[in-house]
């Protein structure tokens, strides 16, 4: 059974002060029996709301998408890579995405940390925290029927 392994995401300067590359690798392991069959790879960054966590009033507690990587050169573009498999054993994967820093604010605003005197309070980011989730599944199959033609309207 195809099987995702050692995901690792991590966060650098972007092209711009308001983006980040977010890259994510890993392992995709297929078996023998799954060569020449379809799978979709879905990757998605995630925030993640732990204990003790300052949330903000209006942050729900629980892990929130923040964004899902997309694939396509036209629009729309598709939230998973389809792909076949060409050969059993592990095959590593990388992909790399440009996202804006408001998308990976993944709790926005700022907190009270201290007061630089009796009038001046002292603000910092609230942290955050995310991670990469890596899906991996068998793509759909579909068939289509061929056309028919009738005088069904009026």
């Amino acid at each position: 059974m195809a099987s995702v392994s050692n995901i690792v995401m991590s966060l650098s300067a972007g092209s711009t002060a308001s983006t980040a590359n977010v890259t994510v690798t890993g392992t995709m392991t297929f078996e023998a029996s799954e060569v020449g069959k379809s799978f979709r790879m879905e990757i998605g960054i995630f925030g993640e709301d732990k204990s003790g966590d300052k949330l903000p009033a209006g942050d729900p507690v629980g892990d929130d998408l923040l964004y899902p990587f997309q694939w396509g050169f036209l629009l729309p573009k598709k939230p998973y890579k389809q792909f076949t498999v060409m050969a059993a054993g592990p095959q590593t994967f990388t992909e790399t995405r440009s996202i804006s820093n408001e998308k990976l604010d993944e709790d926005p605003g700022k907190v009270k940390i201290a007061e630089a005197d009796i009038n001046t309070p002292v603000y910092f980011p609230r942290q955050d925290e995310v991670y990469a989730k890596v899906s991996l599944s068998g793509s759909p199959v579909s068939a289509r029927s061929s056309t028919v033609i009738a005088g069904i309207g009026v």
